[in-house]
């Protein structure tokens, strides 16, 4: 499918990292991308490998002279910044300053962050420990222009930013609007028990997260369906069409002018092979171009019949 996808729109899709920083960004070219995502490193692991300038330098290059947009990087899931164990916090406010650190030398748009779980003690501590984290954070790097985006979660085990009212305690707490925004999930929002399938409530939840985003406004999707149906709790991401939000959440986002400019990646299943990523984003293309909603597209249809072989 050609990519046509008009220019206001920064979709893309997490590529690895595998080889080096810099091949993410050829990897994101290779699938037409306007956004990409990224990890640093193993999202599953304390430790942020050390970058030589050289490295840091052969990414910014690459990015300059890419067609590829605004990259995301993406933190460890290993932080959690509303714990309240001091070994546990040590590590987490370790990992978090260094992501942050790097992605500010990396001049990427912004760090996608879960706030925590709240486990074993209030919200009101939670929101304040994570509060105080991720404040202390974005002070350390005031020079460089990266954001740091709180994601919503899907609703499980107590995590911080399940639904609009504790997330906008925790971004009222943080007071950083300049440097602190929201990166919202799709599937997390069905997950956590949003309806968003119909246009009532799409408005109410949408309307919802912008207010809880306060001036640091929402700044990144993460487009993703969702393998099991609402209020779920389960972050089980599936392909676009082939979950438990279909596509008109998706066609109507798209349009959405709130979100016209920011970048919208997916995190849908993939093997070693990109053709997962190609269907799902030629899907959000083809969407992205019609001007009132037809499902039966013809090429839709086919990108999802194929999907069918891959999943």
């Amino acid at each position: 499918m050609t990519r046509t996808t008009p220019r206001s729109l920064f979709l893309g899709t997490h590529v690895s990292i595998r080889g080096g920083l810099a091949l993410s960004i050829e990897r994101g070219e290779t699938l037409g991308c306007g956004s990409i995502q990224i990890f640093s490193h193993s999202s599953r692991t304390w430790a942020v490998p050390a970058l030589t300038e050289a490295e840091v330098n052969a990414f910014v290059s690459r990015h300059q002279k890419s067609s590829v947009g605004p990259v995301l990087m993406h933190a460890s899931y290993l932080v959690n910044t509303a714990t309240s164990d001091p070994e546990k916090r040590k590590k987490s406010a370790a990992a978090l300053e260094e992501d942050w650190i790097l992605a500010n030398r990396l001049g990427v748009y912004g760090l996608v962050l879960h706030p925590g779980s709240a486990a074993g003690q209030s919200d009101a501590l939670a929101i304040r420990l994570s509060a105080e984290m991720i404040r202390d954070t974005v002070d350390r790097e005031k020079g460089g222009s990266t954001l740091l985006l709180l994601e919503n979660t899907a609703g499980g085990g107590r995590t911080l930013g399940r639904d609009p009212g504790t997330m906008k305690q925790l971004v009222d707490r943080v007071d950083r609007p300049e440097k602190v925004g929201l990166c919202l999930d799709s599937c997390h929002l069905l997950a956590s028990g949003a309806e968003i399938r119909n246009p009532r409530s799409y408005e109410e939840v949408l309307s919802a997260w912008t207010e809880a985003a306060g001036p640091g406004g929402i700044r990144a999707w993460h487009l993703n369906d969702a393998l099991f149906e609402r209020g779920s709790g389960r972050d089980r991401h599936a392909h676009i069409g082939k979950g438990a939000i279909g596509l008109w959440f998706f066609w109507t986002l798209l349009r959405d002018h709130r979100f016209t400019g920011i970048p919208m990646v997916l995190e849908t299943p993939k093997t070693d092979d990109i053709r997962e990523d190609r269907l799902n984003l030629g899907i959000l293309e083809r969407l992205s171009r019609q001007e009132t909603f037809w499902p039966e597209d013809p090429e839709i249809v086919d990108c999802l019949a194929e999907l069918e072989t891959v999943a």
